[in-house]
């Protein structure tokens, strides 16, 4: 756990209390007196996107940049962790009755004149790929005739895509929910967590409209005309079994193999459906 001490050693930050945050799935977190947010990830390395924080800010997003360690880096180390902190954004976390906003709020995103330095999407999946060599793990051995389909009918689209030129964007990659702050106003306060940002379709960001109840009204705030149906099956697909593939390879939030995995793989074809009346005919 961060301390206070930790802090002021290592960004000069002084704090009195440090108060546990919800946080995500890949890090620790806290709020310091109301005035920063500090981010422990759990895997050891060099976090990703941190550098291009305030580029983005830059660009006139509303995302908070990290403090400058002491050392001049954007994070520092902890018990062999890395940590950063953040001024603190007062709101509350957007939640499925926010489509309306986080729709606008994805198409400001996309609709960027310029762009950051930001690596272009890949279509490699090495954590499905490790999730194919462990179909005999006890959470999804009764099931592995579903993985193994899944992971094929994404081998497939992956051919398919692979010849498909599509416009290319800012893209989040896990918009809204826990990442979008929203103001006492339900006005966009702050976008976090662009740890898995790229250069890419906007397709692997659209996708999100299909998590809560509004598919069609987003699609259609968000003003999708002409989508490409091949890059949202991928999305959609590899988003299911790469939550699957870190939850059974890491061992972490059994039920979560259910929810964010075979759930979704189960309404696939119905959200396909719904997204095909906002893609081009090609």
């Amino acid at each position: 756990m961060v301390q206070p001490a930790d802090l002021a050693r290592d960004f000069g930050v002084r704090a009195g209390v440090l108060r546990p945050h919800p946080g995500g799935y890949e890090s620790d977190c806290w709020v310091a007196d109301d005035a920063w947010f500090v981010k422990l990830w759990k895997q050891q390395g060099h976090p990703r996107g941190l550098s291009v924080l305030q580029e983005l800010q830059d660009l006139g997003l509303p995302v908070p940049a990290p403090v400058p360690a002491l050392s001049g880096a954007l994070y520092a180390i902890l018990d062999g962790r890395p940590y950063a902190v953040f001024p603190y954004i007062q709101g509350r976390t957007a939640n499925h009755d926010d489509w309306r906003v986080t729709a606008r709020a994805l198409r400001h995103v996309h609709d960027l004149g310029d762009r950051p330095d930001l690596p272009h999407a890949t279509l490699d999946e090495p954590e499905i790929r490790a999730l194919g060599e462990r179909l005999d793990h006890p959470w999804i051995v009764e099931r592995r005739d579903e993985v193994a389909a899944a992971i094929h009918r994404l081998d497939d689209t992956i051919e398919r895509v692979r010849s498909r030129v599509v416009r290319e964007v800012v893209c989040h990659r896990d918009f809204g929910g826990l990442n979008l702050i929203l103001d006492e106003g339900s006005n966009v306060a702050a976008m976090l967590d662009w740890d898995q940002a790229v250069i890419g379709p906007r397709e692997h960001d659209v996708w999100i409209a299909a998590e809560g109840p509004h598919l069609e009204p987003f699609l259609a705030e968000y003003g999708a005309r002409d989508l490409d149906l091949d890059h949202l099956e991928y999305a959609l697909l590899a988003r299911a079994l790469r939550d699957m593939a870190a939850r059974v390879l890491d061992e972490v939030d059994r039920p979560g193999v259910t929810t964010w995995g075979f759930d979704r793989i189960a309404r696939l074809d119905n959200d396909l459906e719904i997204f095909r009346a906002h893609c081009s005919a090609g």
